[in-house]
């Protein structure tokens, strides 16, 4: 089987038609129809925007002006910061969603504040429970991710697949972080995740996935499904696919190509690889990498009676390093009435 995407170059003058290129390439139109119900999954992973970090607002205006070109019945969702570092209506406040949701028809949606189902997540020998919301569970006809690449500082690389793990609803989802691999599939399926469509104005370099340094790329991306995204976007930005965990897990699973040679592209991707993107780890940031992997670790730091000791700790050895918490401890405090 062929996956297909497309991949442009842009400008401020002819985003909406890259997007529209892009989305044709995949055949939306059989895929998206007048009366589909398609729920829009941007990168909001700081609580104001950022180049590199989050989708940009004007990405995000002409995303939104190309789909209801296929169906009025768009909704734009989020849930709340992780560990309950920020409100989801912060976020979607900076980034002008409200204002450019209510002059398009679309809905935004906090998915902290909504009815939830649990779905049941198989791990290897075990299985786990994890809060998905309801709406999206019963009455979703596709979710699209809007991701931003980047480095990543736990799992080397983020992009479409893990853009998902804002779905879950619950703040304190890093909690489940130790089954990432298992649930960010059962994710992708139980919501039906298809189309991809890649914010690549910036991607993110060294420590993402808040504090590494944004590279100017202007490039715009549709897939056929994330997975495909991803080995693309990997290609780009010269990451082992073989070396992230959640990737190996996703072609076990057959959740989309195992070799760029699956896919069908409209171009040469050789003609989108203009900057030597690094990777950077700070010692200290293993501790996360072991919480990410270990439920044991996840106990300690999150649920023991130990927990406030971990933090404490943990803040003393980073000290002044670009640890995303330091960066969120300001809007936590600001938020806080007391």
């Amino acid at each position: 089987m062929k996956y297909r995407a497309a991949i442009h170059h842009f400008d401020e003058t002819n985003l909406r038609d890259k997007i529209r290129e892009s989305l044709e390439f995949v055949d939306w139109k059989n895929k998206i129809f007048p009366d589909s119900n398609v729920w829009v999954k941007p990168n909001l992973t700081f609580p104001e925007y950022m180049p590199g970090v989050t989708t940009s607002p004007h990405f995000m205006a002409a995303l939104l002006d190309v789909l209801k070109e296929r169906t009025k019945h768009l909704t734009v969702f989020e849930a709340d910061g992780g560990n309950n570092s920020y409100t989801m209506e912060r976020a979607f406040e900076a980034h002008n969603l409200y204002e450019i949701c209510e002059s398009r028809g679309v809905r935004l949606v906090n998915l902290t504040r909504e009815e939830t189902k649990v779905v049941k997540v198989p791990g290897g020998w075990r299985s786990y429970r994890l809060p998905l919301n309801k709406e999206m569970l019963e009455q979703t006809d596709m979710t699209i991710s809007v991701p931003v690449p980047k480095m990543h500082f736990v799992t080397r690389y983020t992009g479409a697949i893990k853009n998902h793990w804002g779905t879950v609803p619950d703040s304190m989802r890093l909690r489940n972080h130790f089954f990432f691999k298992y649930a960010i599939n059962e994710i992708i399926r139980s919501l039906k995740s298809q189309i991809t469509v890649v914010d690549g104005e910036y991607f993110l370099d060294n420590n993402g996935p808040v504090t590494g340094e944004p590279v100017k790329m202007d490039i715009v991306m549709a897939a056929d499904n994330p997975l495909t995204a991803d080995m693309l976007l990997m290609d780009i930005m010269g990451v082992d696919p073989n070396k992230i965990g959640y990737v190996r897990e996703s072609w076990k699973q057959n959740m989309g190509p195992k070799t760029l040679a699956d896919i069908e592209l409209n171009t040469n991707l050789e003609d989108f690889k203009t900057f030597e993107f690094t990777y950077q780890r700070d010692p200290v940031d293993y501790l996360a990498w072991l919480g990410f992997h270990s439920y044991l670790v996840t106990w300690i730091v999150y649920l023991s009676p130990l927990n406030i000791f971990a933090h404490w700790w943990i803040r003393l050895l980073r000290g002044g390093s670009r640890q995303v918490e330091n960066y969120y401890d300001s809007f936590i405090k600001e938020d806080d009435p007391g």
